[in-house]
């Protein structure tokens, strides 16, 4: 039987501090109450249509994403319960919104003031599963992002 490792998630929409989602899934279920701002390489997209934004990882990519890595309390419980919200039933499910995807991240240390690469848990968006996303969905050019004005879809 293997052994699960249990790995920070990186968090760069709704479920950030703050933001619409952060209270119901993660608020008094993270390690620590203060965000460890945290960074990937790809494209971010706002998709207003839906509410929330699309990550799409690129390797080659020179842009970043600017989000944050939180560390779970009840791990499989909350996972479990983000991965319902992320519409992810499994590694490769032809229903997934978002696959859930382990990958580098860097992680702002505080105390040497340089990011650190570790690995954790990504939701990528599942572009071929989204008839609207090519039409719709609008580039986020700073990596951060922040919910449109004309959103109100809480998933």
């Amino acid at each position: 039987m293997q052994e699960e490792v249990f790995r920070p998630v990186f968090v760069y929409g709704s479920l950030k501090t703050g933001e619409f989602n952060y209270k119901r899934y993660l608020d008094g279920k993270v390690l620590t109450v203060e965000p460890k701002r945290a960074r990937i390489k790809g494209k971010l997209y706002d998709m207003p249509y839906k509410g929330y934004p699309a990550l799409q990882v690129e390797a080659l990519s020179s842009d970043w994403v600017y989000g944050e890595v939180v560390e779970l309390l009840d791990y499989e419980t909350t996972l479990s319960q983000l991965d319902g919200l992320e519409g992810y039933y499994g590694a490769d499910h032809p229903a997934n919104e978002y696959e859930r995807s382990i990958k580098t991240v860097e992680v702002w240390q505080e105390r040497t003031q340089e990011f650190i690469a570790q690995k954790a848990f990504v939701y990528l968006y599942r572009v071929e599963n989204d008839a609207r996303f090519t039409e719709q969905a609008q580039a986020v050019k700073d990596g951060i992002w922040r919910p449109s004005v004309t959103s109100n879809t809480v998933e």
